[in-house]
């Protein structure tokens, strides 16, 4: 059965006809954050009510929502990115297409993808860590996503605390993994020590031996591999994925992680975990939220 994967970002939404893990048909529009949440259910609207009109055998739609989200009652409780509050989406957007639409949050939608499809597809329990601005995660079992019975606020990776009393995270409570070990984290120090604001500059400059890069870099994955490790004690998943755009670093970040999973995972010799890098890119949000 079709069904439609609806990726919602900050910049971009992006749409996806997905069957049996293949996307059929993909489109994108810029996000009209500024115009309010209205603004954004029309252009979600708009651009599905088109989709639905090529491919009339839809079945399911699925949503990755940034934010807090209520899986149960479909609504965005908390999204930090559009400033928004217990907002219906599911229900708004149900109102126009006359289908049901299933929610998660975005980083969670791409850990199920991976889950199916991708590098997490020969495992029964996957962990994945989102990096970019922020720290995301998600936990899949048996290729099911696992949530808890607020809807969908465990696994949040990039908010366990890894520094007691450390610096201040975006959350205003001291010391998480994100402050630490994020896309945006690594770029606000490159900006001060190499007047170098982008992630993947850094990461290119310490390929290219770049002293301060290669130190930045460094210290990054030694906080980075902290979190990796405690949550590979907690969940104890066979893979743990890394997306977000530092996965395509993996020359530079897997051999240190999976190091420091070896010495810091208990009982590592008769149950490993061991660190990948993501394999399917922006198309992993799309196609978990397909299949919620």
């Amino acid at each position: 059965m079709k069904a439609l994967g609806i990726d919602l970002g900050g910049t971009q939404i992006k749409f996806g006809v997905v069957e049996s893990g293949e996307i059929l048909h993909e489109c994108s529009i810029d996000t009209c954050v500024k115009a309010g949440y209205k603004a954004v259910i029309e252009q979600i609207t708009a651009q599905s009510t088109e989709l639905l009109q090529i491919y009339p055998d839809i079945g399911n739609i699925g949503l990755g929502s940034p934010g807090i989200i209520d899986i149960t009652e479909g609504i965005v409780r908390y999204s930090n990115n559009f400033g928004w509050r217990d907002v219906p989406i599911c229900h708004d957007i149900e109102q126009v297409l006359q289908r049901k639409v299933r929610i998660a949050n975005d980083a969670q939608c791409a850990a199920l993808g991976e889950a199916l499809y991708g590098a997490g597809r020969n495992t029964n329990r996957m962990a994945m860590f989102t990096i970019g601005t922020g720290v995301g995660g998600g936990f899949v079992k048996d290729g099911k996503l696992e949530t808890d019975s607020y809807g969908s606020i465990a696994y949040i990776f990039g908010h366990s605390v890894i520094s007691y009393k450390g610096e201040e995270c975006n959350c205003e409570r001291l010391g998480c993994l994100e402050a630490y070990a994020s896309a945006g984290a690594i770029e606000r120090n490159g900006k001060k020590i190499l007047n170098i604001a982008s992630a993947r500059e850094i990461f290119e400059a310490a390929r290219n031996k770049d002293i301060q890069a290669q130190k930045l870099v460094d210290e990054f994955l030694e906080y980075l591999s902290v979190g990796i490790v405690n949550i590979a004690n907690i969940l104890r998943p066979r893979i743990i994925v890394i997306g977000g755009g530092v996965s395509g670093s993996g020359d530079l970040i897997l051999p240190k992680i999976n190091m420091e999973l070896q010495k810091g995972v208990y009982g590592y010799t008769y149950a490993p975990v061991q660190a990948v890098c993501a394999q399917m890119g922006n198309h992993a949000g799309i196609i978990g939220a397909a299949n919620l």
